[in-house]
């Protein structure tokens, strides 16, 4: 057993309130801040990237509405298979 699945065996035997306190130290702590900073800054280097390359699109309102749909089918369909 990996220490992760470890981890997620322990909280789950924790009462609800533990598990929102654990949950909060993971989120207030430096290491998960730490982490998203660097998942933030590498999103933007590749933006930039692609902008420097002029691999980027623009956004009309039609094709706007059409990229929001395609959202909304994709996480209509994540959803029906969790329940699943």
């Amino acid at each position: 057993m990996s220490v992760l699945e470890k981890v997620k065996a322990a909280t789950a035997k924790l009462a609800p309130e533990e598990q929102f306190d654990l949950f909060r130290w993971w989120m207030e702590s430096n290491i998960f801040k730490t982490r998203q900073l660097a998942a933030l800054k590498k999103d933007i280097k590749i933006g930039l990237d692609q902008l420097d390359s002029g691999s980027y699109q623009t956004y009309t309102d039609t094709n706007i509405m059409q990229l929001a749909d395609e959202i909304s089918k994709k996480g209509r369909e994540r959803l029906k298979k969790r329940s699943a």
